[in-house]
């Protein structure tokens, strides 16, 4: 998971309100807006170090954010491009709409992601790294605040001390200027704002989602300054079905617990929260990874092969060698021969492997996506934490008293214990059969660069059923994951 800085992001997704909630005596109308960034707008803002002054006036250092070196006020906004998605124009279902929580449904995003920098190879989405939600009233489309923003300034007498013991000088640490730096501006001041980060295995197929922080100015759902309630955001991830009904993929919650207006939290430490399973990609999302980039893949399959054969020609020809440095007059020459053809293969491999890598640089690579999902998002407020648990089960639409025995103190995954297995889309072709055709994809390319690379271009009979062996066995192991056969 040095630090280089990143391009900008091609999208940061973010979730408008979908909120119809019914009139209440002590409720104020709040508006709920999601962002998804690859780090977290508020827990995640960096220190400022002003420009330093040489004795004669002259700029001695650059303006710096701290631990992200040289990067310039202006330019840092580049790393949190935050623009909202349209919200679905369909309301939450009159079911689900709840008095004591808000909603935000957002249009497709995609959760999984390729990079073309090398050989394909598909990962979660690297966007998928914190979750900033933030109940606030936003200024009109095409507002840029970020010019106000205030910087948090490193104070001169923590420069010499250590990170976790930096404190800042700015005056001014509310929360609107601090959504300010993501170009968020706020119509006054903004309700409350929660973050959670998505935490990932190293092989990408577990996660988990961990308290970042809250900030909570007002309670969403009483004006009451001296009340307190029991407070959890859940999360729902979807993938849109061929009928109305979706396929619900995963769900997790954060529970904050008891909460009352002015609460302020830097996040849950430790590994409490339950590791989940993440979605695999679908059977249509493999189609379209396999389509989009059949071209690298079949680029790469060449490449790979073909630095395989040289590696093998090269230990061939020095085995050669050594023989020939002790065989008889008779037997040398023989071995000589041997000896050109290899080493004319070498060179044939070699211009071949020139001619792909050229191929490969002409080709696009910029990174693409796959598997658009909804996300649901939702905030409940609730005067006890037995009526969380209740709304919490009935938000998921599963047996509470389950969902009372999963609740935990910071994130607590309802993905087995809370969520009917029916509702659940988990196939994943077995791992064995992606590594039958990985295993078979490279005897097949093996097989074609040595029909490709044969001497004088004349491969044997032999080179060429082996050829159309490994590719008949090819074919079977894509036909086992649902891909089409290569012609």
């Amino acid at each position: 998971m040095s630090m280089r800085l990143a391009p900008p992001l091609a999208l940061c997704a973010g979730l408008a309100l979908l909120q119809n909630l019914p009139a209440h005596a002590e409720q104020p109308h709040v508006d709920l807006h999601v962002y998804v960034n690859d780090t977290c707008i508020i827990a995640d803002e960096p220190f400022f170090v002003p420009e330093a002054k040489n004795a004669d006036g002259s700029e001695q250092m650059t303006p710096k954010f701290l631990p992200l070196i040289a990067v310039l006020i202006s330019k840092f906004t580049e790393l949190l491009i935050n623009h909202e998605i349209q919200g679905q124009a369909n309301q939450i279902k009159t079911g689900a709409a709840r008095k004591d929580t808000h909603y935000a449904l957002t249009k497709a995003m995609n959760l999984y992601r390729a990079d073309l920098d090398g050989p394909p190879a598909l990962s979660v989405n690297s966007k998928l790294g914190c979750m900033t939600i933030l109940a606030a009233k936003l200024k009109p489309d095409g507002t840029d605040c970020t010019k106000l923003y205030i910087p948090k300034e490193l104070a001169k007498e923590s420069m010499s001390l250590p990170e976790n013991q930096w404190k800042t000088s700015r005056t001014d640490d509310s929360l609107e200027n601090q959504l300010r730096r993501a170009n968020i501006c706020v119509d006054g001041n903004a309700s409350a704002a929660y973050e959670a980060r998505f935490e990932f295995s190293s092989d990408g197929t577990a996660y988990r989602l961990k308290n970042a922080g809250y900030r909570i100015t007002s309670l969403l759902t009483t004006q009451d300054k001296g009340a307190t309630r029991s407070t959890f955001y859940a999360l729902k991830v979807s993938e849109p079905g061929a009928t109305d009904q979706q396929e619900v993929l995963t769900t997790a919650s954060v529970d904050l617990g008891t909460v009352t207006a002015g609460a302020r939290s830097p996040g849950a430490g430790g590994d409490k929260a339950p590791w989940l399973r993440t979605p695999p990609l679908s059977l249509e999302g493999r189609r379209v990874f396999d389509e989009k980039t059949r071209t690298q893949q079949e680029l790469y399959g060449e490449i790979d092969a073909l630095k395989r054969a040289l590696a093998r020609n090269q230990r061939v020809l020095g085995g050669l060698d050594q023989r020939i440095a002790v065989a008889d007059a008779d037997i040398a020459a023989g071995l000589k021969q041997e000896r050109t053809r290899v080493a004319v293969q070498i060179q044939a491999q070699g211009a071949e492997l020139d001619a792909r890598n050229a191929e490969i640089q002409e080709l696009p690579h910029a990174p693409l996506e796959f598997m658009p999902v909804t996300i649901e998002v939702s905030v409940t407020e609730t005067e006890s934490e037995k009526k969380a648990q209740l709304a919490l089960a009935d938000i998921i639409n599963t047996n509470s008293d389950v969902v009372a025995s999963s609740l935990g103190n910071s994130a607590s995954g309802l993905l087995s214990k809370s969520v009917n297995p029916t509702d659940l889309k988990l196939d994943d072709p077995a791992p064995d059969a992606r590594d039958q055709m990985e295993h078979a994809r490279a005897r097949y390319f093996d097989a074609v660069v040595a029909v490709d690379t044969a001497p004088d271009g004349a491969a044997s009979q032999d080179d060429r059923q082996k050829l159309q062996l490994a590719k008949n066995e090819y074919n079977d192991a894509r036909h086992a994951l649902g891909l089409e056969p290569i012609q």
